[in-house]
């Protein structure tokens, strides 16, 4: 094999690997199209069925599911990664037509690390997929030194499986509002801005304000009489009393 097509296997072997569901023939070649122009290795199915089998199959670095498909929807899909232990971290990001704030933070709770809404231009998508990447690798080396769990008065939370606990008992958070609680607890009564909690809790800048405030809220609610201690900082944040 000569040196010029050695050079090319590397390259292809080393790209980012965008698996695509999307059941829209058009769509799909359109999104397959853009992202290899922008130098992704792409495989795209028409159906999230057998979707685990698909990841073990094919070994994406990340996940792209549109949200309205028929049979298996994109909240499905997503649902099915997350639950699995081999590939429930594997990056998700969801395309959807819908861009009202509520639908918005839905998208996030359902798991997803972070979404794009239709139209998009080809450099915007390709930027995200790169970015969620480099985070992906950030955490996979900020995970390797952390504790397996993380305490504070009647909270507690293990880091690994995403559990929380709240005056022993087990209370169910989304994904985003187990990050929003971890990020909180890692500094204990040091203000963190919605700025800061954009990137490392919903580990997006593509959400506002009041994103980070309907979860601040819901994650208050479920955590009951102890939500207090997660304090309001005016025109700042949130930080976790001592």
């Amino acid at each position: 094999m000569s040196e010029i097509e050695n050079s090319e296997k590397h390259a292809a072997s080393t790209k980012t690997r965008v698996l695509v569901v999307e059941d829209e023939a058009d769509i799909r070649r359109i999104l397959k199209d853009l992202l290899e122009s922008q130098g992704f290795h792409v495989v795209d199915l028409a159906s999230g069925h057998a979707i685990l089998h698909q990841i073990e199959l094919h070994r994406p670095d990340v996940l792209l599911v549109d949200q309205m498909m028929p049979g298996i929807t994109g909240s499905e899909i997503i649902a099915h990664v997350r639950k699995d232990e081999r590939h429930g971290g594997l990056p998700i990001i969801m395309v959807t037509g819908l861009s009202g704030e509520e639908d918005k933070v839905r998208v996030l709770n359902l798991g997803a690390d972070d979404y794009v809404t239709k139209p998009f231009l080809p450099r915007e998508l390709a930027a995200r997929i790169n970015a969620l990447i480099r985070r992906t690798a950030s955490r996979e080396i900020a995970a390797n030194s952390d504790p397996q769990e993380l305490i504070r008065g009647d909270i507690r939370i293990e880091l690994r499986s995403h559990r929380a606990f709240i005056l022993g008992e087990e209370v169910q958070l989304t994904l985003t509002e187990f990050k929003i609680l971890r990020e909180l607890l890692r500094q204990v009564d040091h203000v963190l801005t919605r700025e800061q909690l954009r990137e490392r809790a919903l580990e997006s800048v593509n959400v506002t304000d009041r994103t980070i405030d309907v979860h601040m809220a819901s994650l208050r609610k479920k955590m009951g009489a102890v939500g207090d201690i997660i304090e309001t900082v005016r025109g700042v944040g949130y930080r976790l009393a001592r």
